[in-house]
């Protein structure tokens, strides 16, 4: 194959040319503009072929995260649309820029604008921890040795901002019992239970997250043996790990329920979205600031702190404070033993109770 190279048609059009086992072809660019036929080049040859190393050396983080997005994000992450809406705060910082400009000043002034409000809405330290990681993870993927879209020494150095505290949020028996009862108060003339309550009541009693209840299809719902297999089948295993969780007995005749009001093959009809419905039910349930003014019909919902992590965690939390051994916590969350060790040990009331009655051995008592 030959160098490609791009030629302008008759008509203005920009086309990439090049000539394969000694036959012309060429690919329409779509456009009259010389520098977005240019950029079409570099997307084309990163896309389709191996770039000449004159070609690479110009391309943008927008062209690298262009071929991460297509060859690793929509076929290798668990949850692309995060990666994308990433992508949406970094592009009109770091889009035009090559990955040896990227220094310390440059994630400076991303850090600041992100903070300030002057890129997206303002974000916490942790939000944008989160984006610049995803930025490292797409430079890294192209200059990754089988892959050489940029050299390892255009790699650029940089520190990122300190990760955020982890929120503990998590649900009591009442609070629990306030949500569902909200999410039930609001069906309406309707018999039929909608996604809201459904998606409560998969996430508070499997503790799965939320992509893996949206994605959940009935075919993996087996109420023969009362397992309900939350992971994909023929879908690459990655660090979210997902369960294979039995059905409680609690949650069986709200499944069976749903069963027979299904539409379709999904248990949730979709893959939409759920934040903005869990968020009216726990407005409904009386979460959220009440000192702000009450939500008119039609706004957006605010944050209540009542999200599907908080549900998932609220079940691994609840568990652990009724004596579940974190081993088997861990095999219902997906887990690491050791993350749940970490995480969840401090909620288990009975795990070092010996051992503090040993310190004395009861022999010690208070003076009257």
């Amino acid at each position: 194959m030959s160098i490609p190279e791009l030629k302008q048609a008759d008509n203005g059009v920009w086309y990439v040319h090049w000539t394969d086992r000694r036959r012309s072809k060429r690919v329409s660019t779509r456009t009259r503009d010389m520098a977005a036929a240019k950029a079409f080049l570099g997307q084309w040859l990163l896309m389709e072929h191996e770039a000449p190393a004159s070609v690479a050396a110009g391309f943008t983080i927008a062209d690298l995260w262009a071929v991460y997005d297509k060859k690793h994000i929509e076929h290798n992450v668990t949850s692309p649309m995060t990666m994308r809406n990433a992508w949406k705060r970094l592009e009109p910082h770091f889009g035009t820029m090559m990955p040896a400009a990227i220094n310390q000043d440059v994630v400076d002034a991303y850090v600041k604008a992100r903070t300030t409000g002057r890129i997206g809405l303002r974000a916490q330290s942790s939000t944008i921890r989160r984006e610049l990681v995803a930025l490292r993870a797409c430079m890294n993927w192209s200059a990754a040795p089988k892959r050489k879209i940029i050299q390892p020494t255009h790699l650029p150095a940089f520190d990122l901002p300190p990760d955020s505290p982890p929120r503990d949020r998590w649900l009591r028996t009442d609070e629990i019992q306030r949500l569902l009862d909200a999410a039930a108060s609001m069906r309406g003339k309707a018999e039929r239970m909608p996604r809201g309550e459904r998606f409560l009541w998969l996430a508070l009693e499997t503790a799965g997250r939320k992509t893996a209840i949206l994605e959940l299809t009935w075919d993996r719902v087996d109420f023969e043996t009362g397992v309900i297999h939350l992971a994909v089948p023929g879908r690459k295993v990655t660090k979210k790990r997902r369960a294979s969780v039995p059905v409680s007995k609690a949650l069986r005749p709200v499944l069976e329920r749903m069963h027979r009001e299904r539409i379709n093959t999904f248990v949730m009809d979709n893959q939409s979205d759920v934040w903005a419905t869990v968020q009216c039910i726990a407005e409904r349930a009386g979460f959220g600031d009440p000192r702000k003014t009450p939500r008119r019909n039609g706004m957006k919902p605010r944050k209540t702190g009542i999200s599907p992590h908080v549900l998932r965690h609220t079940a691994a939390t609840q568990m652990a404070r009724r004596g579940v051994p974190l081993y088997d916590i861990a095999g219902v969350l997906g887990n690491s033993l050791a993350m749940v060790e970490k995480v969840y040990a401090k909620h288990c009331p009975e795990r070092l109770r010996a051992a503090v009655d040993r310190i004395s051995g009861n022999s010690l008592s208070a003076a009257e």
